[in-house]
């Protein structure tokens, strides 16, 4: 039983990554020094932190690098003197804010057909294989319309592509087939297409373009150099793909799940501290374990939710009411405290290609890179501010660190009798 004894003790930290950071973090992973005035452990108490407000604005996008990417593979195949290679890539759809799903859906689609392009230029042009795509997101009553919100019907919010080659004489032989990878596990996943190999990086590999995209997560990864994805029988896929009857150079693209209907992936952010060691799920805390439902050491501290503002449309992830989540402290002095931000599968926020050019620049001659070190996560408008509650508690059972848990008290009890009768002479 804990019990409070030091009320005049506690004491609340107002603090802000905005300023004094540059030599121990970042504006998302920084450490307060307490070296002036440590908080101190008694040898029968425990301190316990918790989390009374925090506020971040949302400085990252709704599509980045680890919702926005999918494996794209095909067998090739040889139609009407037209050769087609074998496929093994990333599809890569590029960052922002989607306003739609239909929106998201055409980025898809449209860097599909520029990687298929890319890939397929060799022995013959983009001129006489040009692909045109159309993409609509509808109600299954409506199919005309493509509206996100049809005013008549309903929407499944279930993807539908097509992808149509203007050769009338082409037929999808094989159809392309995607991959949506959620693999934790860190390893070495190597990508081959017609004998070039490709080493994944983290966010391809472990993304979380299912839940966007309505695909099926696949957590596997399949295909070696000497066996290639495309060569196997029955490999996992993620969606529908499959030639339209009749009209063979036209290709259905369609997801079996509903895409994500908020068109980002990002609800929580978590608020984690090294001085802190809980539990939490393993496919939370340690994204490098498999969902094995085990529990493991965690630093968890809380959990930001993302909050819209409905005036202004602004988003900010926030804690406003006192979060129910605490760590106890043993340990005899907490000099400092180390603060880190990140998302709901413990990885990295993912913050725009700060050499990328915006939107709105219509040629890269009329933007300059920032310098060098120059990042969001440091320099920028990443920062977030919060409240950490300190509070200090006294064991009321008496346990401390050199006499450990005393024994139980002897009560004796009337009740009960023995049946033995001792005699009290020693003979």
């Amino acid at each position: 039983m804990i019990s409070q004894k030091y009320e005049n003790q506690t004491q609340h930290l107002f603090v802000s990554s905005e300023a004094g950071f540059e030599t121990i973090g970042t504006q998302n992973h920084f450490r307060i020094n307490l070296n002036s005035m440590p908080f101190k452990n008694e040898d029968n108490t425990l301190l316990r932190m918790s989390l009374k407000q925090f506020n971040m604005p949302k400085n990252f996008l709704n599509v980045n690098s680890s919702n926005n990417k999918v494996r794209m593979f095909l067998k090739g195949f040889t139609v009407g003197g037209t050769v087609v290679p074998d496929v093994d890539t990333i599809v890569e759809i590029s960052e922002g804010d989607y306003p739609t799903h239909q929106a998201l859906g055409t980025a898809f689609i449209n860097r599909v057909r520029n990687a298929l392009v890319d890939v397929t230029s060799s022995p013959f042009t983009t001129s006489n294989l040009a692909f045109a795509c159309n993409t609509a997101t509808v109600s299954k009553d409506n199919s005309s319309s493509g509206a996100d919100k049809p005013t008549s019907g309903f929407n499944d919010y279930r993807l539908a592509l097509t992808l149509t080659c203007s050769l009338t004489s082409f037929a999808w032989t094989n159809p392309l087939q995607f991959v949506c990878l959620n693999i934790p596990q860190e390893d070495s996943y190597i990508l081959n297409t017609s004998g070039n190999t490709t080493t994944l990086l983290r966010d391809e590999y472990f993304n979380d373009s299912y839940i966007l995209l309505g695909g099926a997560r696949v957590e596997e990864f399949e295909g070696t150099v000497a066996n290639p994805i495309f060569d196997m029988s029955n490999p996992q896929v993620s969606f529908s793909s499959k030639a339209q009857v009749g009209t063979t150079s036209i290709l259905h693209i369609a997801g079996w799940f509903p895409m994500n209907t908020s068109i980002n992936t990002n609800e929580y952010v978590y608020i984690s501290s090294h001085q802190t060691y809980s539990q939490a799920s393993s496919s939370l805390e340690n994204v490098s374990n498999e969902h094995s439902h085990e529990f493991v050491t965690s630093n968890i501290l809380g959990k930001a939710m993302r909050h819209t503002n409905p005036i202004d449309g602004s988003v900010h992830f926030k804690i406003t009411d006192p979060s129910p989540y605490f760590a106890n402290i043993t340990a005899s002095f907490l000099n400092q405290i180390e603060i880190e931000v990140r998302d709901h599968r413990g990885r990295l926020l993912s913050y725009p290609n700060r050499n990328e050019k915006p939107k709105a620049i219509s040629n890269n001659s009329y933007y300059n890179n920032p310098p060098d070190g120059v990042t969001q996560e440091k320099n920028g408008n990443t920062a977030c501010d919060l409240v950490i509650l300190m509070e200090k508690f006294s064991n009321s059972n008496g346990v401390d660190a050199l006499s450990g848990i005393p024994p139980p008290l002897q009560i004796p009890n009337n009740s009960f009798s023995s049946n033995l009768s001792i005699n009290s002479k020693c003979r």
